[in-house]
């Protein structure tokens, strides 16, 4: 049987390993033992249920859709949130997402950010951490035009705050007036490095815009296209990621638009390991869809309905 003093020395070493994200390895040289021993400590601790783990996941999921999802579109996984009547779409999925992005919190990553309402929703609902080894860093630049709580720039200070993680800032505007004004921006060093940094993330989360919906038409608006001057790139769209539009089997459309974007081409963030995409919303199958056939994101976290949308319009088209 233990010790007080064996118990109080037991709770120390938990508390300096779950609550001070100390490694094993520092605690270790604190007390003079060896990591192996703070191992054993760790696992003591335990079993006498000094700690205790449990798996927090308010929102309820749709195992049977996921698993088609993932059988039709050979995603890596798939989340799907059953959304009780009368219950927030964006916090349902919300939780889901906080959920799948702490489980990526591995030591020294990097993790790139997109902007949108889906991820302000992930963002809400990331409790506080200290993870100063993390980096969070932008997939795009700057976007006056819409609102602060969705812009890319402002979830990546808030979830770096929320976390106490390090986070690089892109010091462009997303869209820019010509293309010699973005290769300008490029080739300062300052956002070269953030974009190469981007570019080497170890994971990303990616707000999945559609044709129509209220973040696509932001983008829009701030490059100042209009369906009247600009058919082809409306009649083509179904979607965007990070504010780069793509056609329905996910290949980028409208390279005028392209070359004025200041951020990650689709080439680029196809080349990140992992690709989390997000989407809330009835509008948004159609880019979604896009998305999956394009292979633009490795994951998918959405709503029942908007799974059983997309399922049945890739069986239509």
């Amino acid at each position: 049987m233990a010790t007080v003093r064996d118990r109080s020395m037991i709770v120390n070493v938990a508390r300096m390993y779950y609550e001070q994200d100390m490694s094993q390895d520092q605690i270790a040289r604190v007390l003079l033992t060896s990591r192996s021993n703070v191992s054993r400590i760790l696992s003591e601790a335990k079993k006498k249920g000094i700690v205790e783990f449990k798996v927090v996941e308010h929102s309820k999921r749709d195992t049977d859709l996921e698993q088609q999802l993932v059988a039709r579109f050979g995603l890596r996984t798939a989340y799907v949130a059953k959304v009780p009547e009368g219950t927030d779409e964006y916090q349902a999925v919300g939780q889901i997402a906080s959920h799948v992005f702490l489980n990526h919190m591995k030591p020294n990553a990097k993790i790139a950010l997109s902007w949108g309402r889906s991820l302000e929703a992930m963002v809400d609902e990331i409790p506080e951490n200290n993870r100063p080894d993390l980096t969070i860093i932008p997939l795009i630049g700057g976007m006056m035009e819409v609102p602060a709580a969705i812009n890319g720039e402002n979830l990546v200070r808030v979830l770096a705050s929320r976390i106490r993680a390090d986070f690089k800032i892109l010091h462009s505007p997303t869209i820019v007036q010509s293309s010699a004004v973005k290769l300008a921006f490029m080739n300062e060093p300052s956002i070269k490095g953030v974009i190469e940094l981007a570019k080497n993330a170890d994971i990303a989360f990616v707000g999945i815009g559609s044709k129509g919906s209220t973040s696509s038409q932001y983008i829009l608006e701030a490059a100042g296209l209009q369906e009247a001057t600009h058919r082809p790139l409306f009649k083509n769209v179904v979607g965007d990621i990070a504010c780069r539009f793509y056609g329905e089997n996910g290949e980028p459309v409208d390279q005028g638009l392209e070359s004025r974007t200041v951020g990650l081409a689709l080439s680029e963030i196809r080349k990140i390991k992992k690709v989390i995409g997000i989407a809330v919303g009835d509008d948004k199958p159609p880019g979604v869809l896009g998305a999956l056939r394009g292979n633009l994101v490795t994951t998918l976290i959405t709503t029942s309905a908007c799974a059983k949308s997309v399922l049945e319009l890739a069986g239509k088209l």
